[in-house]
């Protein structure tokens, strides 16, 4: 039996109302992420890394004749959404390193173009929406689901933030 008020049991639709009502609500200097639940590739390595010397015995020489660890089937991305007077604006940040890299294939990239993002300074996109949440949600929802690889609004951390 599921329980409506059970954030594990959400539906897409219950979770598009709520977040279309938190970006309703958002003063402007608050703002809204959103999360796929994924490590990050440099993470899962050194994770890998370490168990692999450790069961090993054999230290750094061994973990570095290993192949490296597959990327991850979710990618590490994350999405914001602020409101900056009537506007949503919403960013989808895909170089969470901030190194230049992405763990977004390019198929994956142009499928987020194709669902109306606007390509920024590549790999992170942008997209505003003049007082309409319930489109913005719609992006960020087709997005986490459709392309960044959320399974059910439970492998979403949806996070508010303040500035300060």
């Amino acid at each position: 039996m599921t329980d409506p008020l059970d954030p594990l049991d959400e539906t897409w639709e219950a979770w598009t109302a709520r977040v279309a009502a938190d970006l309703a609500a958002l003063a402007d200097d608050e703002w809204v992420t959103l999360t796929v639940h994924v490590q990050s590739r440099a993470s899962r390595t050194y994770a890998a890394e370490q168990d692999r010397a450790h069961a090993t015995g054999h230290g750094w020489r061994r973990v570095f004749s290993h192949p490296p660890t597959r990327p991850a089937a979710v990618p590490d991305v994350f999405v914001q959404a602020r409101r900056l007077g009537d506007v949503v604006a919403l960013e989808c940040i895909a170089d969470t390193e901030f190194e230049g890299l992405t763990d977004l294939t390019h198929a994956q990239h142009r499928a987020l173009i194709e669902l109306g993002w606007q390509a920024d300074e590549f790999p992170d996109l942008s997209r505003t929406f003049a007082a309409d949440e319930a489109a913005a949600v719609q992006l960020l929802r087709a997005s986490l689901e459709g392309v960044l690889g959320a399974g059910s609004p439970s492998d979403v951390d949806v996070r508010r933030a303040t500035k300060r």
